[in-house]
């Protein structure tokens, strides 16, 4: 049985849970629980607390990318865990930043010094190819960007020394699960493309059905024609569920629904899904 439980979200729809932008999501699949990012701030790890799971059970973490909002629970989920792997992209540790305006910056990335993470037990591992975590789950890697109407998202760059690169968010990357329905997809963010990752999730895998997509779509910033796109293309792929989390976006959301009726879940904090 695959369980998925929602940590960290945008927003709770359940009493006593805290909310706050960002996404963590507990993988619990047979024996083996890996926790997928780990939301900006204290959320993922109080809501464990709240939801009576023993972090201390955790097997692994796996960081989708290196975004504040997805890394900065990092140290209070080790607090609770004690040390662990953390499988992730090299590029999720560089000094991610964004423009905002002109030579105006905003910090994007990691908010600890990654040696001052490590002391907190994280014991890194980098991974730019497919890991499979355990059999049936497997980490991306990059994914490779071919679809047309998908771009990598602009303003985006890495500091290095004291010169500013773009950042086209290669360490963007997802989880995909085995179960008796066919694929489950686990998203952070979706910065390489829902549409890129799922193809790529299908050629990686051999598996033509993908039955659910969980997570983060970064859908919030697609005009009409991506969002119609996107659905026809969801559609095309058979597609069965869809709970989306985090950084899809309104209008998005509204879309999906109408396009998924029952099928659709805004998945929020507190959120428990079966398969």
């Amino acid at each position: 049985m695959l369980k998925l439980t929602t940590l960290s979200e945008n927003s709770a729809n359940k009493k006593g849970y805290l909310a706050e932008h960002g996404l963590s999501i507990l993988v619990e699949y047979g024996d083996y629980k890996v926790i997928f990012d780990t939301g900006q701030g204290i959320s993922a790890a109080q809501n464990a607390d709240k939801l009576g799971v023993n972090l201390r059970e955790i097997n692994d973490i796996a960081l989708s990318h290196g975004h504040f909002d997805h890394t900065g629970g990092l140290k209070y989920i080790l607090d609770r865990t004690g040390p662990k792997n953390i499988y992730t992209h090299p590029d999720s540790l560089a000094a991610k930043y964004r423009l905002v305006k002109d030579n105006i910056y905003k910090a994007m990335g990691l908010p600890y010094n990654i040696k001052e993470i490590q002391k907190c037990g994280a014991n890194f591992i980098l991974n730019s190819k497919p890991v499979e975590l355990y059999p049936g789950v497997i980490l991306t890697g990059e994914i490779p960007r071919k679809v047309a109407f998908e771009p990598t998202a602009e303003g985006h760059v890495i500091l290095e020394g004291e010169n500013y690169r773009r950042d086209f968010l290669l360490d963007d990357q997802a989880l995909s699960v085995t179960t008796p329905y066919g694929l489950v997809v686990i998203l952070g963010c979706a910065h390489a493309g829902i549409i890129n990752t799922l193809c790529y999730i299908k050629e990686l895998t051999g598996t033509k059905k993908i039955f659910a997509v969980v997570g983060g779509t970064h859908l919030i910033e697609a005009g009409p024609e991506r969002l119609e796109l996107t659905i026809s293309a969801l559609k095309e792929m058979e597609v069965e569920k869809i709970a989306v989390s985090h950084c899809t976006g309104f209008r998005a959301q509204v879309a999906l629904q109408q396009a998924f009726g029952e099928d659709f879940i805004l998945n929020n904090c507190g959120n428990i899904l079966t398969f």
